[in-house]
């Protein structure tokens, strides 16, 4: 059954990827906002993510939606990693699961 999750991720070391969680966790949709108080841009991506990647600005969300059918495979929650530009930079995150 499909339920409402909530969390915040910090980022310890920037530079230093963190996982969302290590307990698979798949999901319908999620959103993801960029805490304005942070000192700079924040990466989500996967295990490889790095300033590379395209960033979230402060103050700034984006959603991803998984699982249009039943054909296709859900995103999971366990897939996601965050890196900062900052050490203690943060996101909060809302999602929904199947």
């Amino acid at each position: 059954m499909a339920s409402i999750i909530s969390g915040t991720i910090t980022v310890a070391s920037a530079g230093t990827a963190v996982r969302f969680t290590t307990v698979p966790t798949p999901l319908r949709s999620i959103e993801i906002y960029a805490i304005a108080g942070n000192t700079g841009d924040v990466y989500v991506g996967d295990s490889s993510v790095d300033n590379t990647d395209i960033p979230t600005v402060k103050g700034n969300d984006f959603s991803l939606l998984f699982r249009n059918t039943q054909d296709e495979t859900p995103g999971d929650l366990s897939d996601l990693y965050l890196d900062a530009a900052n050490t203690n930079d943060k996101i909060a995150y809302r999602a929904i699961t199947l």
